[in-house]
């Protein structure tokens, strides 16, 4: 592997100075996540788990997904503001990644070979998050359906995050980001009264369109709101009722476009006008019980609703000349998608000890069902008259879910020995139709067993090694098995996906060896990982002639064997002193299916540097990102259905700098450069997928700013 200058020199540094480390000792915080359903120390975790703070957010005025997780190796999210954002872990990506905020899933997305690219998984607000935890690797064991790449959990600060022991607070910010001229304001305001506590929050923003380096991409307008208000009444010091409502809209408008490809000839594009929003409704009410003398520690149980529509609505007015006679057609689209989610859960945990072997025990339950519906309506107006078609891409359906797992954390002397399980029962459904264009839709059930088993030792009291096995699996999809998507408007190759009754549920197997050494003031994370995944669902053709009446191709989803990943990452931070600190990332992913061409949502070598300086007021930092060549690239079709030769990208490194300042009157302020050498580049996660003659407008945004003020009461 050749590292960046910068990487090089950050190991450099971290190497004398270890020399130097037990002359005076500066420390990191500690880092505690939950991923596992159990509150760990970072450094003891027998996996690898990227976490982003609230804080780590707000001083780079991130405002999107794409913002947010753009700097771990591994792990990529494409789009950006005013596009569907979706996100990557060690090469798989869309709905194979999992995204839980605040216990309640996110909606799925949707689009083309899951790359969706109609509908993303940005569906909620960024403002008021606590953490992001990036799991990386299977988890089903845990989650469930869904968790067989990955799993991202999102969780929003709760009142006592703002009160501590006042009872009073309320603040206001405002940031700008100019890779899309993005503003947005957001306010909270928490407060206590007797046995309640109550938090209120509020956003609302407006810009356009992640730009890219040439600024070419057709001009998108973007403005949304979001709000949400969570109560905790406290019955008891061990009892506290909980409840939670949040709403979430973003609005897309778009002056700019292309013509719709036609049967009858190419046509040039008059008048464009496309709005479009996803708007999210969530609901929970629960309780929270810490039992004093009982079988369990504690017990978090709740019920929870939550409700995503995306619409998008496009019309076109386009003309040609015909045998010297202007003609002019009108086509008007409208494309619907809602996901809706209703669920109840309760978790347990217990401690206990056994002889030698101390148990952490993390068990529960739960329900969910789910309505999935993508209703799609086109009119055409031209010297014909009027003509209306209602497709619907898959039959509306309906899932239901009933999981039960379990999870012990066994320690014994230095040794942590982790074994859990989950047993999910899955039933698919037409909601209210038994054939969709001829082909018989019917009820589809099925059931997963997904174990884990982790194994550490505790070789100094600031080093462990691990090897970890997690299963993975993702049912099928609602429109894998109940979908029927005419594709006759492609040119040469017009095709059809048709239904496939036979689906079964994908899995993997994901194995990890690492070994992690944190003695406070010097973490050292490395791991090797192998990802095998059976039963992958991909689109196949099953003709070869066209159909003699239609003039169609026939494809279907089917399951496919062999695909794998595999992979390295590695991270290295160090404090210097009080103030300073240096840090280095790096990552690769490699992949293939079963008929070795590589899987295409890969990541070259890549990761950062970074030289941070902070002293409570005041905090600066240099990063360096960097990525190689990506060459190994498989196949892909261009708009037209011809296999051509997917998006490659050249290597790239780029600066970001940044500072903040907190004064002691509640006021804190940051401001950041993002490529500050303006540097023309492509991000292959950006192009994964995509034929290469496709890429051209995919570069990143050159040189920009971010600001961000906060004013807390």
């Amino acid at each position: 592997m050749k590292l960046s200058p910068l990487s090089a020199a950050v190991l450099s540094v971290l190497a004398a100075n270890l020399v130097h480390a037990e002359s005076e000792v500066y420390h990191f915080e500690e880092v505690i996540v939950t991923a596992n359903k159990i509150e760990q120390p970072l450094s003891e975790v027998a996996g690898s788990v990227a976490v982003i703070t609230g804080e780590d957010l707000e001083r780079k005025g991130a405002t999107e997904l794409y913002d947010a997780i753009k700097s771990e190796p591994g792990v990529s999210v494409s789009g950006g503001a005013g596009r569907p954002q979706n996100i990557t872990i060690r090469g798989m990506t869309g709905n194979r990644i999992l995204i839980v905020k605040d216990g309640i899933k996110s909606a799925d997305g949707f689009g083309a070979n899951d790359i969706n690219d109609k509908v993303g998984r940005n569906s909620f607000d960024m403002s008021n998050l606590e953490s992001i935890e990036v799991i990386k690797g299977a988890s089903s064991s845990v989650y469930g359906s869904g968790a067989i790449g990955g799993v991202v959990v999102v969780r929003t600060k709760k009142p006592g995050d703002y009160l501590g022991d006042k009872d009073f607070y309320s603040d206001v910010s405002a940031t700008y980001t100019g890779i899309s001229n993005k503003y947005k304001g957001a306010t909270n305001l928490a407060f206590r009264s007797g046995k309640f506590e109550s938090l209120v929050n509020l956003s609302y923003w407006e810009g356009e369109e992640t730009r890219n380096f040439d600024e070419d991409l057709y001009s998108r307008d973007i403005d949304g709101v979001g709000g949400g208000y969570t109560l905790n009444y406290w019955s008891s010091d061990a009892l506290m009722l909980k409840g939670n409502v949040e709403y979430y809209k973003d609005n897309l408008s778009r002056k700019e476009g292309s013509s719709k490809i036609q049967k009858d000839g190419k046509w040039d594009i008059e008048d464009f006008d496309q709005q479009s929003y996803t708007e999210t409704f969530s609901a929970y009410a629960g309780f929270e019980y810490l039992p004093a003398n009982t079988w369990f520690e504690e017990l978090d149980a709740k019920i929870y609703w939550r409700d995503m529509t995306n619409e998008d609505t496009t019309n076109r007015l386009m003309s040609r000349t015909n045998n010297n006679v202007s003609e002019l057609r009108r086509t008007i689209d409208v494309r619907g998608f809602t996901d809706q989610l209703l669920g109840a859960n309760a978790d347990f945990i217990s401690a206990f000890q056994h002889k030698n072997m101390s148990h952490t025990l993390s068990y529960g339950v739960n329900m969910e069902t789910n309505l999935h519906e993508r209703p799609s309506q086109s009119s055409v107006l031209d010297w014909n008259g009027v003509s209306l078609n209602a497709d619907v891409p898959f039959a509306p359906a309906r899932s239901y879910n009933f999981a039960a797992f379990i999870r012990d954390a066994i320690e014994i002397d230095h040794w942590t020995v982790t074994a859990g399980a989950r047993f999910d029962l899955h039933q698919l459904k037409p909601e209210s139709q038994s054939t969709i264009n001829g082909y018989e839709v019917k009820e589809q059930n099925s059931s997963e067993f997904s174990p884990s088993l982790s194994v550490s030792y505790q070789l100094t009291e600031s080093l462990n090694t691990y090897l970890s096995y997690n299963h993975g699996f993702r049912a099928p999809g609602y429109d894998k098995i109940y979908g029927y998507q005419n594709h006759d408007f492609v040119p040469i190759t017009p095709f059809v996906i048709v239904p496939n009754m036979d689906l079964e549920a994908e899995t993997s197997d994901s194995f990890e060896l690492g070994s992690k050494f944190d003695n406070g003031q010097t973490q050292l994370y490395a791991a090797v990982f192998y990802q095998k995944f059976d039963n992958f669902i991909d689109v196949k053709q099953i003709t070869f002639v066209p159909d003699s009446n239609t003039g169609n191709y026939y494809k279907q989803y089917q399951n496919v064997n062999g695909v794998e990943t595999y992979g390295i990452e590695a991270s290295i931070a160090h404090r210097l002193s009080d103030f300073w600190s240096v840090s280095t990332k790096v990552g690769y992913v490699d992949g293939e299916d079963e008929d070795g061409e590589k899987v295409r949502t890969l990541t070259p070598w890549e990761g950062n540097a970074e030289v941070t300086y902070d002293d409570n007021a005041f905090s600066a930092y240099a990063q360096v990102n960097w990525a190689q060549a990506m060459d190994n690239v498989p196949q892909c079709e261009d708009d037209l259905g011809i296999v051509t030769d997917c998006a490659t990208t050249s290597g790239w490194a780029s600066v970001d700098l940044g500072v903040s300042y907190s004064w002691n009157f509640g006021l804190d302020v940051s401001a950041n450069v993002m490529n500050l050498f303006d540097k023309e580049y492509i991000r292959y996660q950006d192009v994964a997928g995509i034929a290469n003659s496709n890429k051209i407008y995919s570069t990143e945004p050159g040189r920009y700013f971010t600001v961000n003020a906060k004013y807390a009461f």
